[in-house]
């Protein structure tokens, strides 16, 4: 049996549970569905309730936000499929052999990636740097993923044994918007577990406008400054597997991080508003990031963290 786990956050997620469940019912295999809400605003608790009535669905209200990695440990831990399937909660299923795609696959590998895919370009202009960040750095075909798999696992769509999770779990330290993931992977490549990539995608719908992205961009980069400083023996695998630590360990061997640290504080506020722009760019997007990460570096990871809160 196959578990398909989805941590629900503000997001109504009726069209993604009756799609998985007519998918199951037409290829005949067995699953279970299971809904936690992670504190929800109590309009989409009152819609997504109301699936707990159906047949092999449970639903589950969390009294208080309890963050990204628990919800999804504690969603292991309730599942009673030797395969657990997780998908996040703003994810739409557009093929109708989604899930035959992923029962086709089993066996191949412990952990199977499906990918990601996105809409045409939106038509709101505050969405545009999210929509283009993720055609641009997420969406990538099978083959692309396999080349380095471990550096590409995503946690938004893949299927893993129940084995294989609970070997790993996901890094309850890690607090807010961001590395979960990461740091998931890295696990995964240090166990030797084996992964595979196929293109099996789910359809994120879920575009934040470029100011609630880039906040969440920046709690990203401040997980990062912390694992960095508690976790010293991740720091090796974490500037080999992540793409702006890769570019900042450069700069900063050959003397740059003051000049980043000036760009964060004098320009800062012209860099945000040209990524909230018709035309953002990623290279500026990038220069943003490595711009926070040179400033939370500057006096010691986590001193720096203080003066930025």
């Amino acid at each position: 049996m196959i578990s398909i786990c989805i941590p629900v956050y503000n997001f109504d997620v009726t069209e993604l549970t009756n799609s998985l469940l007519e998918q199951a019912d037409k290829i005949g295999y067995p699953i279970e569905i299971l809904l936690f809400d992670d504190h929800s605003l109590s309009y989409f608790k009152k819609i997504n309730a109301q699936l707990n009535s159906k047949k092999n669905v449970n639903y589950l209200e969390f009294d208080f936000n309890i963050g990204r990695s628990k919800i999804r440990n504690r969603l292991a831990d309730f599942a009673s499929g030797n395969w657990l399937l997780f998908l996040d909660c703003d994810m739409v299923i557009d093929d109708p052999n989604f899930l035959k795609g992923y029962v086709d696959s089993l066996n191949k590998a412990q952990v199977i990636c499906g990918g990601i895919k996105y809409s045409k370009k939106p038509i709101r202009e505050e969405l545009i740097l999210r929509w283009k960040y993720g055609v641009s750095r997420e969406c990538k075909k099978a083959i692309l993923r396999q080349l380095s798999p471990y550096n590409s696992f995503m946690s938004g769509n893949f299927l893993i044994t129940s084995e294989a999770f609970h070997s790993i779990r996901f890094n309850e330290e890690i607090s807010g918007y961001g590395h979960e993931d990461t740091v998931f992977g890295i696990n995964l490549k240090r166990r030797k577990v084996p992964i595979l990539h196929i293109d099996n995608p789910s359809f994120h719908l879920g575009l934040e406008p470029c100011f609630d992205f880039l906040q969440k961009s920046e709690q990203s980069v401040i997980n990062l400054s912390k694992l960095m400083h508690n976790a010293p023996d991740l720091r090796k695998d974490l500037e080999r597997s992540v793409r702006v630590l890769k570019v900042f360990k450069i700069l900063r061997l050959l003397g740059l991080t003051m000049p980043l640290r000036w760009v964060f504080r004098v320009i800062n506020p012209f860099i945000r508003r040209s990524l909230c722009s018709k035309h953002p760019s990623l290279l500026m997007f990038d220069v943003y990031k490595l711009a926070l990460l040179a400033k939370l570096y500057s006096k010691g990871w986590m001193s720096s963290l203080t003066k930025y809160f």
